[in-house]
């Protein structure tokens, strides 16, 4: 890929390059080193909209954003289209915006942008060659060239890692099973078994075995955790069997957050529904006494 740069990129995702400039964050100041958050950009966006002069991105409709990845590298986080802008300090300020007073700076402008499909499937993808050393927006066709494309990387997240390797944080997992037509191999497998699995708060260490054995197998079970924040539920029998659960969030309303959901044992259909699932409850019984799960200091399991 040594001959391909950003130019290439830009033009193979028919955006035209006079209406582009790029941008490279480092966060690497005390003022920014607090905005980057790989599940939630929305603090990200917000310092990304704020910036010193109403000519800093020359007029341009969209930006190409990057981060730092190394000193000599950066790689591709959206891009994003420029709607409006206006006085920063006349916008309604984002609440949890670490830097209010990026606001209230003189002559700062708020450019309103929204993330665009334009090289959308090279988010988190594309790395391209741009030190630290060399201006961090750039806005010209010779700037651009210079940019070397340094790796495209295998689009790994769309790929089933097998059923012992699962290991995800409530959002990965509420991402996977929300987005089913863009997840499409990692919903199969996961619908095609039923299984005993393991929800772990990371920060605190408790847990919680359950299973999966209705419609749509693992898939299903763990789609009713994401829509309800961790809570699990959909029918009054599932309900009942994430008590503990749901007792916990109510404690602890936003340590769904902090939820991992892996697997520990599948069960594959056999075509008899009846057995399967009485297979599946049984290796559940087996895993709660084999991690002490049931109505003790760690485990949240209440029956």
């Amino acid at each position: 890929m040594g001959t391909l740069n950003l130019v290439d990129i830009i033009n193979s995702a028919k955006l035209q390059l006079d209406d582009v400039v790029a941008i490279r964050h480092a966060f690497n100041k005390k003022e920014n080193s607090d905005v980057w958050d790989k599940n939630d950009r929305s603090n990200f966006e917000e310092y990304q909209s704020i910036q010193p002069t109403v000519d800093f991105f020359k007029n341009k409709k969209y930006v190409l954003s990057f981060i730092a990845d190394g000193k000599n590298h950066a790689r591709f986080v959206g891009c994003y289209e420029i709607v409006n802008h206006c006085n920063a300090s006349k916008v309604d300020k984002k609440p949890d915006f670490p830097h209010q007073d990026f606001y209230d700076r003189p002559g700062h402008i708020y450019f309103k942008m929204v993330l665009s499909d334009y090289m959308k499937d090279l988010i988190d993808r594309l790395v391209i060659d741009w030190p630290g050393a060399i201006s961090y927006v750039q806005y010209f066709r010779e700037a651009l060239e210079k940019k070397l494309v340094v790796s495209i990387y295998p689009d790994s997240k769309h790929v089933f890692p097998g059923y012992y390797r699962v290991a995800w944080d409530f959002r990965t997992m509420q991402e996977y099973v929300t987005n089913e037509d863009l997840y499409e191999e990692i919903a199969n497998a996961l619908k095609e078994v039923y299984a005993i699995y393991l929800v772990v708060d990371s920060k605190t260490g408790k847990y919680y075995v359950g299973s999966a054995s209705g419609k749509d197998g693992l898939f299903g079970r763990w789609r009713t955790y994401a829509i309800t924040n961790g809570k699990g539920g959909g029918t009054k029998e599932d309900l009942e069997g994430n008590v503990g659960v749901v007792e916990y969030l109510q404690e602890n309303p936003k340590a769904y957050l902090d939820f991992q959901y892996s697997i520990l044992e599948v069960v594959h259909k056999t075509g008899d529904k009846a057995k399967d699932k009485e297979a599946t409850l049984d290796a559940e019984k087996v895993w709660k006494q084999k991690l002490c799960t049931l109505n003790t200091a760690w485990g949240l399991n209440r029956n």
